[in-house]
């Protein structure tokens, strides 16, 4: 007659089976035999108090039955030992209240900790659409990351015990841990920052009155159609909305389309001789939207002036710089 143990049960009798593996076979299954069907009359959180952990028990076991102590394994002794180690402080948790309700949550939440923080830590926007990670402003990454780390908890949690497979549920446990407590800590940004300063970090980028870096820009005629124009300043430099980095990786890269920026791509006209024309505006840009892609960047929406006096309503020249 097979008897059904609460999980909780079954690791500890799969660890005490471990404990005593030196042990021949017939004996240790003998004894695993009468340990099942002690556990049967015990509570999950009366487990620890009544057996003690499984390290414990089986030790205390030997001694009654005047057997020897396990021989030093060698290749495997200083594994076994941490893994033992922190076998008895998973039991110490499977001792707390209500801990076997809230293990399963456990289990298929800390890979997504792990993931989450990870991002956190390694990218400027950690997250465009919560609670989906994303890296370099892919979501899809993420999300590929987070069902990877959740089937690798549930794997490693498995019904089939191994002493490989203990020893990994409790290093990722103890990591997943390591993340929460920096999280805590270290609050990491959850939602795409609304402001992101590029002139902090190069200064020679064209900057609006409130501080705020101007990327594009796009110039009108005198009928309200757009034009592309040459944009230079008072000295005929050639006028750039870009950081310096960008024109310079365009120069570099003559084969390269498209051109990452900092908040997207831009993609450069060229002269007969392969030059970009870095002041040919608008600029070609496309940004990333709120799923991580990129989209063409479109222009502002505005009400043009119109010349003082002038019954027909012309509009007038326009040059508008956007964000």
């Amino acid at each position: 007659m097979s008897i059904t143990l609460s999980p909780a049960k079954a690791r500890y009798l799969e660890q005490v089976r471990v404990q005593l593996s030196d042990l021949p076979e017939e004996e240790r299954e003998e004894i695993v035999q009468d340990l099942e069907a002690h556990l049967t009359e015990l509570d999950d959180g009366g487990i620890q108090a009544e057996l003690g952990d499984p390290v414990a028990f089986a030790a205390e076991f030997r001694t009654s039955a005047g057997l020897d102590q396990p021989a030093r394994r060698p290749r495997w002794g200083a594994v076994r030992r941490f893994r033992d180690r922190l076998d008895v402080e998973a039991h110490r948790l499977d001792s707390f209240a209500h801990w076997q309700m809230i293990r399963p949550i456990w289990i298929w939440t800390r890979g997504w900790l792990v993931v989450s923080v990870f991002a956190g830590l390694t990218q400027e926007t950690p997250f465009l659409r919560f609670p989906i990670p994303s890296f370099e402003f892919q979501s899809a990454v993420g999300a590929t990351l987070v069902a990877s780390a959740t089937w690798f908890s549930v794997w490693l949690d498995g019904t089939r015990r191994h002493p490989v497979r203990d020893l990994g549920t409790s290093l990722f446990s103890m990591t997943a841990v390591f993340a929460l407590m920096i999280g805590i800590l270290s609050p990491i940004s959850l939602t795409k920052p609304q402001h992101f300063d590029e002139s902090a970090f190069y200064p020679g980028q064209l900057m609006a009155a409130d501080g705020t870096p101007v990327e594009n820009i796009y110039a009108y005629d005198l009928e309200g159609n757009p034009v592309e124009v040459l944009l230079f300043d008072q000295a005929g430099r050639p006028l750039l909305s870009l950081a310096t980095y960008v024109y310079e990786d365009a120069e570099f890269n003559p084969g390269v389309d498209e051109l990452d920026y900092g908040n997207g791509s831009v993609t450069f006209q060229r002269d007969q001789f392969g030059r970009i024309i870095p002041n040919l505006y608008p600029l070609q840009l496309s940004t990333y939207d709120e799923s991580g892609g990129l989209a063409p960047m479109q222009p502002p929406s505005f009400g043009l002036p119109t010349l003082e006096g002038d019954q027909q309503a012309t509009p007038r020249t326009t040059i508008r710089a956007v964000e």
